[in-house]
Order: structure tokens, then C-alpha cells, then sequence
């Protein structure tokens, strides 16, 4: 008994053994239980810190990009905008009426127009300095149209431009004395002159010629440039008077046609004037000499003579009643008269 006791105590010592033995595991087992809760906790926190740490990131680089710092100062939009908005850089349907698409002096019409002006003054800066060179120059229109049709022609048809330049260049040869005139030529061929003497002579002429045509030709030229400027002046001069007058006298508009059509009359008469004291004068003496038609003034209405009643005459004239009391004793003096 007592070794089956025994030996139900060894079985009971080891299995209390291997009971506290196996008991350790538990909290192990719960360890583990306990470090896959807080592993599967943590990879869902560190889920969300990425998805922060992303927009985070996207908002740092888009703030970057804004700042000042950055070359542009803007946010880069290579596309369309992910919230949806439009971009305001896309260019809209061209406004060609009211010109609200783009600033006005960036439209294309208004562009097209200041390129236009600006050949326009081109082309008429040009013109000008033709006309210019050729006023200087003492050049007619009819003598540049020559000169640029023998141009053409030497270059189409230089037998045709020798022959329209041929008179042009004996003349101009003779102007120059590079052959002499007729009279050094027929005593050159009656043996009076040598060539070269005749050559000589006729060089000498030419230089004396030249000379007094350049004397003439800016004399003829300084003439022109006085009667222009006299032109101008007188012009400025009748638009001034105009002017003052006009400001003076509130009829001028019902007076400008007569004092057209006397001016006209003056420099019939006595001439157009040359100055701008002459052209006050005249412009004066037309305007004194004009006189507005005035409407002639309607006679007065006749008013018909007051009848006398009562028969009386005007010496007796009675005075006009004032009251009811002075019309009884009128009616009753009348009674009695009667």
C-alpha cells in the first residue's frame, strides 16, 4: 500500500511536474498571440503615415514650386488640373467684335492695323525723299519717267535705250564741251582753229555756261522757296483771322458764304495778295463790305377807334362809372337831359 502510495505519489509528482512544466508555455502561446495583434496594429498605423507622408509630400513640392523662390513662381500644370479647373493660360475664342479675348493693343486687328500705319509711313517717307530730291534737283515728273524708262531699257533692250539716250548724250556732250559747238566746228573746218583749240575753247565755255546755270538754277530755286513760305504764310494768316473772327462775332456762320464771294470779287479786282498782312487786309476789307439781309419789321396792327356812346361829344365826355351809385345817376342825369 504504502509503495502503491509511493508510486501514485511519483505519478502524481510527475504528472504536477509536467504540469508546471507545460504551464510555462501558456503565457508564451499568449505572447505570441498578443505580438501578432501589435504587429497587425502597427502595419495598419504604418499604412496610414505613408498615405500622410504622400500628401504631405505633394503638398511640400507643390508649396516649393509656388514660392518665390522657384524661377516661374507657379505651380507647373502640364495638363489639366486634377481638381478640375479650367487653365486660365488656354487661349479662348478670338472676340473679333468687342475685343474681349485679349487686351486690346495685343489683338491681332489692332496689331494689323499698327503694322499697316507703319508701311504707310514708310512708303510715304520714301515718296517724300524722291519728290524732295527731285524738287532740288530742279527735275520735272516728265524727265524722271525718261530717265527711269532708259533705266528699264538698259536693262531689257539696250539697243532701244541707246537709241532713246543717243540725242540726250550729244547735248549733254556739247553742255560739257567735250565736243565743240557748231560755230568752233565750221572754224575748225575752215582752218581758223586746230582741234585741240577749238577743244580748248569749247571746255572753257562750258565751265563759264555751267557756272551761271548753277547761279541761275539757285537763284530760281531760292525764289521758289520764298514763294512757299510766303504761301504758307498767308495761308496760317487766313485761318488765324478766320479763327479770331469766328470767336468774335456769333453770325460769321450766315456771313462766311457773302464774304467767300467778296473775297472773290477783291481778287478779281485788285489782285490776290502775296503776304500775310495783304491777305488781313483783304480778308478785313470783305467782311466790313458784307451786310446780312435783315427781315423787314412787320407794321404794327391798327386798333379800331373806341365808338362814343350816348351821343355825347368828346368835350362832354362823361367819366367812367365806378360804382352802382355812379350808374344810377348817370341814368337818371340822362333821363333828365332827355
Amino acid at each position: 500500500m504504502q509503495l502503491k502510495d509511493a508510486n501514485a505519489v511519483e505519478a502524481g509528482s510527475s504528472a504536477a511536474s509536467t504540469t508546471l512544466d507545460a504551464a510555462p508555455e501558456a503565457p508564451l502561446q499568449d505572447t505570441g498571440a498578443l505580438g501578432a495583434d501589435s504587429s497587425a496594429a502597427t502595419g495598419a498605423n504604418t499604412d496610414t503615415n505613408d498615405t500622410l507622408s504622400v500628401v504631405r509630400d505633394v503638398v511640400d513640392s507643390r508649396a516649393s514650386e509656388a514660392s518665390p523662390d522657384s524661377p516661374t513662381g507657379q505651380v507647373a500644370n502640364d495638363g489639366a488640373d486634377p481638381l478640375g479647373a479650367t487653365d486660365p493660360q488656354q487661349p479662348s475664342e478670338p472676340d473679333n467684335e468687342n475685343y474681349t479675348d485679349v487686351p486690346f493693343h495685343k489683338h491681332p486687328r489692332f496689331q494689323h492695323l499698327v503694322k499697316q500705319a507703319r508701311e504707310y509711313k514708310t512708303d510715304a517717307v520714301r515718296y517724300q525723299n524722291i519728290q524732295t530730291y527731285l524738287d532740288n534737283n530742279g527735275i520735272s515728273s516728265e524727265e524722271a519717267a525718261d530717265g527711269f524708262i532708259i533705266m528699264g531699257l538698259m536693262k531689257t533692250n539696250p539697243r532701244a535705250a541707246w537709241e532713246k539716250l543717243k540725242p540726250t548724250v550729244a547735248k549733254l556732250l556739247v553742255a560739257a564741251g567735250e565736243v565743240p559747238p557748231d560755230d568752233l566746228q565750221q572754224r575748225v573746218t575752215r582752218g581758223e582753229l586746230s582741234e585741240e583749240a577749238a577743244l580748248e575753247m569749247s571746255r572753257s565755255r562750258a565751265a563759264v555756261q555751267s557756272m551761271q546755270f548753277q547761279q541761275s538754277f539757285s537763284e530760281k530755286q531760292r525764289e521758289r522757296q520764298q514763294q512757299q513760305s510766303a504761301a504758307q504764310a498767308a495761308m496760317g494768316a487766313a485761318v488765324a483771322w478766320e479763327s479770331e473772327r469766328r470767336a468774335r462775332d456769333p453770325n460769321f456762320e450766315a456771313k462766311l458764304p457773302l464774304i467767300q464771294k467778296e473775297v472773290v470779287y477783291l481778287q478779281h479786282t485788285e489782285g490776290v495778295p502775296t503776304t500775310a498782312d495783304g491777305v488781313r487786309q483783304q480778308l478785313a476789307k470783305a467782311y466790313s463790305a458784307v451786310v446780312l439781309p435783315v427781315a423787314p419789321i412787320p407794321p404794327k396792327p391798327k386798333v379800331a377807334p373806341r365808338p362814343v356812346g350816348g351821343g355825347q361829344v368828346s368835350g362832354n365826355a362823361q367819366p367812367t362809372p365806378q360804382n352802382t351809385l355812379d350808374i344810377i345817376r348817370a341814368e337818371v342825369a340822362g333821363r333828365a337831359n332827355a
